[in-house]
C-alpha cells in the first residue's frame, strides 16, 4: 500500500477518492447549467475541487481523523489547501475566485481572515507546513496532474509565502463583496461559486449523486387536461420560457397548465411554492403523478412523510428511516422538483448557513408560485422582494397562479415584477365556472346552529368556517350540545392529530367520496381556505375580507356536481371591529359585506371578481402602508446586507425567527407520552405550534416553563387540551 492510499478524507474514504466524487459533481453541476454570462466560473469550481481538501494531507489531520476525534488537529484544512495553489497555472483573474473557494467551502471567510490573517501567519504558517510530509505531497502532486483538470507547474513543496500570499490575496479580494453586497459588479457570480462548491463537496461527501435536469411526464400531463385543453393551458404553455401570472378559476386545470409551462422552460430544475403546509403535502402526492423525483420542504416535512409512509405499509422503523433520508437528499439539493414554502427560500436570503447553495440551485430554475393572495401584506413584501432578487440575479423564471387578484395586490405585484406576461382564463370559462349563490345573513351564525343541525341532517356536507380558533371551540361545544357529530380543524391541534383529522375529512369530503347522511359538521378556522382538496355542499362563515371569503367558497360544489348552485351563507358578525387584535381589518371587512350585499341571492360570477375586488379594496392606504413599511425594511436590514461568504450573524437569525411568529409547546398531557416514545419522530408529532404572542401570555400566567430536553428548546405548558378540540390557550374567558 502505497502512502497515498493511507491518506482520508473521511473515516472511510480516501482523499483521492473524495476528491474525484467532487470533481464528478462539478461536471454534473456544469451540464445542467452551462452559465453563458459566466464562462470561466466552471473552470475556476474545476480547479477549486481539485485542491479543496488538499490540506487534509497533514499528518495532524490524519492521526485526528484515524483517533474519531479523540487527537482533534485544531487548525483548518482548508487554510493549509492554500499553500498547494501555486501548484496550478492559474491567470491572475482566476486566481482569487479559485482561492475563495477553497477557503470557504466550510467556514465564511470572515473567520478564516481573521483567525489565519496573513501579518500573523509567521507562526501559524509555519507550524501548518510542518504537518506536510515529502513522500505523500509528491504522490499528490501525481495525482492531481493525472487528472488534466488544469495544468500544473513543476513540482516544488508547498511554501509558507505561498500560503501567506493566497490568504492576502483572499482578504484584499473578499472585503469589497461583504461590504458591497449586491450592488457589487460580481455578487451573483460569487454566490454561485461558493454555492455550488458547497453543494458539490455536501454531495460528494454524502455519496449522493446529483441527478440530471428536470424531467416530466409530458404525456401524463397532457392526458391530465385531456383532449380539450382550456385556453389558458394552451396560452400558458406558449408563454414559456417568458416569466408569467396567470388567473383563472378555481378547478380550472392551474397546476397542469404550470407543468406545461415549466416543460418548455427548459430548466434545470422546478420549484413549488406555497403558503400552507397541508397544500404542500398534497402538491407533492399530486406532482408525483408526472415526475419520480419530488422533494418536500417545510417545517413538518418529515412528519408528514412519516405518516404518509406508515399509512403505505412501512413499518415504524422503515418510515422514519425513509422520511429522514428523503430530507436529506432535498437539503442535498438532490431532487429536480422541490415543494416547500417562501420560508424555505427566506432563509437563503436571510443569509442561513449554507444559503449560497440554496440559491445557486436556484439559478436559471422554473419557479410556480402557487396562491399568491394568500399573503398578507407584510409577508408578501417579503416574497415579493425575494421573488425579484431571484429573478434578476439568478434567472429565475415564475409562474405565479391565482385564483383572486385583488387589484392593490395586482399593482405590488407589477411594481416589482414588471415584464410578467399576463394570462387570463377566457370569459367562457369563468362563466362555466359558476358554483356559488351568495346568502347575506344579518347578526353572528351563532344564531343559525339549530339551521346547520337540519342542513346535515338531511344529508348535506356542512362547512362551518369561523375567523379564531376560540369561536370554533366554541361553535363546536354548542353543536355538541345539540347532538351533533362534529369534527374540528385548527392550527392549535399537534402534528398527529391534525394529521388524523384531515385524513378524516379526505375521507368524508376528499375526491369520490360517497356522499350519505351522518357526516360530521366541519367547523374550521382560515386553515381551510388554501389547504385540502375537499368538496362541501354548503358553506356557513363569519364574515372576512372578499378574496379569504372567495376561497371558503372555493371548497364547496368544488367539482360542480350539485345540481343547482350551492349556497354560501355570510352573516354580519362579529366584524372584529370590538376586538382588541383583530384577525382581519374590520374596515375591509365592513366593505366586503357592502360588495357582497349588492349581489345578494346572486351567483358568484367569476368574471367579475377583479370589479367585487376592486370595490371591496376601494381604500388601499393602510394596506399600501403596511406592505411599502416592510418591504422598506426587509430592503435596509436583509437585501441590502447580502452578499457571498458570509452568513447571518445572531440579530440576523432573530429577525427571521421572530417574523415567522411560531413557537412548538407540548402540552403537559401529553408529556409522559413524549417522554415514553423512543422514535423522534413520534414525539415530535405532539407538539402544537403556537404564536409568540400566546407564549408570552402563558408564560405571564404561569402556564409555560421551559423543558429538560437537552437537545432541543421546548416549552411545556399546562393549557387543556384533547384530540377533539386542541389546545385550549383560554383562561377565565381570556385569550
Amino acid at each position: 500500500m502505497t502512502p497515498l492510499n493511507r491518506i482520508l478524507a473521511r473515516p472511510d474514504e480516501t482523499l483521492a477518492a473524495h476528491t474525484e466524487q467532487v470533481l464528478r459533481r462539478v461536471d454534473t453541476l456544469a451540464a445542467l447549467r452551462p452559465l453563458p454570462d459566466y464562462p470561466r466560473l466552471w473552470p475556476r469550481l474545476r480547479a477549486a475541487a481539485l485542491l479543496h481538501d488538499s490540506g487534509k494531507l497533514a499528518a495532524a489531520f490524519q492521526r485526528g481523523l484515524r483517533s474519531r476525534g479523540k487527537q482533534p488537529w485544531g487548525k483548518r484544512h482548508e487554510v493549509l489547501s492554500l499553500a498547494f495553489l501555486d501548484w496550478l497555472v492559474l491567470a491572475d483573474e482566476d486566481r482569487v475566485w479559485v482561492i475563495a473557494a477553497i477557503a470557504t467551502h466550510h467556514r465564511d471567510a470572515t473567520f478564516i481572515r481573521d483567525r489565519y490573517r496573513s501579518r500573523i501567519l509567521n507562526d501559524i504558517g509555519a507550524e501548518l507546513l510542518t504537518e506536510l510530509d515529502g513522500q505523500p505531497l509528491y504522490e499528490w502532486y501525481a495525482w492531481l496532474f493525472a487528472q488534466a483538470v488544469v495544468p500544473l507547474h513543476a513540482y516544488a513543496p508547498p511554501t509558507l509565502d505561498g500560503l501567506r500570499r493566497a490568504l492576502g490575496d483572499l482578504e484584499t479580494w473578499v472585503t469589497p463583496l461583504l461590504e458591497q453586497g449586491m450592488s457589487h459588479p460580481h455578487f451573483a457570480e460569487a454566490v454561485l461559486l461558493r454555492g455550488f462548491m458547497l453543494q458539490a463537496d455536501h454531495a460528494g461527501a454524502a455519496g449522493v449523486a446529483i441527478n440530471g435536469a428536470l424531467a416530466l411526464d409530458e404525456a401524463a400531463l397532457q392526458a391530465a387536461i385531456g383532449a380539450r385543453p382550456y385556453p389558458h393551458q394552451r396560452a400558458t404553455h406558449r408563454a414559456a420560457p417568458q416569466s408569467a401570472l396567470l388567473l383563472a378559476p378555481t378547478g380550472a386545470g392551474k397546476t397542469e397548465a404550470a407543468l406545461l409551462w415549466a416543460t418548455r422552460t427548459n430548466a434545470p430544475r422546478l420549484f413549488y411554492m406555497l403558503p400552507y403546509r397541508a397544500s404542500m403535502d398534497a402538491m407533492a402526492r399530486r406532482l408525483e403523478r408526472f415526475t419520480p423525483q419530488v422533494g418536500l420542504q417545510h417545517g413538518r416535512a418529515h412528519l408528514s412523510l412519516y405518516r404518509r409512509l406508515l399509512t403505505e405499509g412501512r413499518t415504524p422503523l422503515e418510515a422514519t428511516a425513509e422520511a429522514f433520508a428523503h430530507l436529506n437528499l432535498a437539503r442535498l439539493h438532490a431532487y429536480t422538483t422541490r415543494v416547500f414554502s417562501p420560508y424555505h427560500l427566506l432563509r437563503a436570503i436571510y443569509q442561513f448557513k449554507g444559503f449560497e447553495a440554496a440559491l445557486a440551485d436556484c439559478c436559471q430554475s422554473a419557479l410556480i408560485v402557487d396562491e399568491i393572495h394568500a399573503y398578507q401584506p407584510e409577508r408578501l413584501a417579503l416574497v415579493l422582494g425575494m421573488l425579484r432578487l431571484l429573478r434578476e440575479h439568478f434567472g429565475v423564471r415564475l409562474l405565479i397562479m391565482t385564483a383572486t387578484l385583488p387589484p392593490v395586490v395586482a399593482q405590488v405585484l407589477a411594481e416589482a415584477l414588471p415584464g410578467l406576461k399576463r394570462i387570463r382564463a377566457s370569459r367562457t370559462t369563468f362563466a362555466a365556472f359558476r358554483r356559488h349563490r351568495l346568502r347575506l345573513r344579518e347578526g353572528d351564525l351563532l344564531d343559525a346552529l339549530a339551521e346547520i343541525q337540519a342542513a346535515a341532517g338531511s344529508g348535506q356536507g356542512v362547512l362551518v368556517v369561523v375567523n379564531t380558533v376560540r369561536r370554533a371551540r366554541q361553535v363546536s361545544a354548542l353543536l355538541r350540545g345539540m347532538g351533533c357529530d362534529v369534527l374540528t380543524l385548527h392550527g392549535r391541534f399537534c402534528g398527529r392529530d391534525r394529521w388524523a383529522r384531515e385524513r378524516e375529512l379526505e375521507a368524508y369530503f376528499g375526491a369520490g367520496h360517497t356522499i350519505h347522511a351522518g357526516r360530521p359538521i366541519t367547523v374550521t378556522t382560515q386553515v381551510i381556505e388554501v389547504s385540502l382538496d375537499l368538496d362541501f355542499d354548503t358553506c356557513f362563515t363569519d364574515p372576512a375580507p372578499l378574496d379569504a371569503l372567495l376561497q371558503r367558497f372555493g371548497r364547496v360544489n368544488r367539482r360542480m356536481r350539485l345540481p343547482d348552485l350551492a349556497d354560501v351563507q355570510i352573516f354580519t358578525q362579529p366584524t372584529g371591529a370590538d376586538d382588541r387584535i383583530p384577525v382581519y381589518d374590520p374596515a375591509l371587512v365592513q366593505s366586503s359585506l357592502r360588495v357582497i350585499a349588492r349581489h345578494d341571492g346572486q351567483a358568484v360570477d367569476e368574471r367579475r371578481l377583479g370589479e367585487w375586488l376592486a370595490a371591496a379594496y376601494h381604500d388601499t392606504a393602510a394596506w399600501l402602508e403596511r406592505y411599502h413599511q416592510r418591504r422598506a425594511d426587509f430592503q435596509s436590514n436583509v437585501l441590502d446586507i447580502l452578499h457571498a461568504f458570509e452568513s447571518a450573524d445572531d440579530g440576523l437569525v432573530m429577525l427571521f425567527v421572530h417574523l415567522f411568529d411560531e413557537v412548538d409547546v407540548l402540552p403537559e398531557s401529553l408529556l409522559d407520552e413524549y417522554e415514553a416514545h423512543e422514535n423522534p419522530l413520534e414525539a415530535a408529532s405532539l407538539l402544537v405550534s403556537i404564536s409568540y404572542r400566546h407564549l408570552k401570555m402563558l408564560e405571564s400566567q404561569e402556564r409555560v416553563w421551559p423543558g429538560e430536553d437537552e437537545k432541543a428548546e421546548l416549552f411545556i405548558t399546562s393549557a387543556a387540551y384533547s384530540a377533539e378540540d386542541g389546545l385550549q390557550l383560554e383562561q377565565d374567558g381570556d385569550e
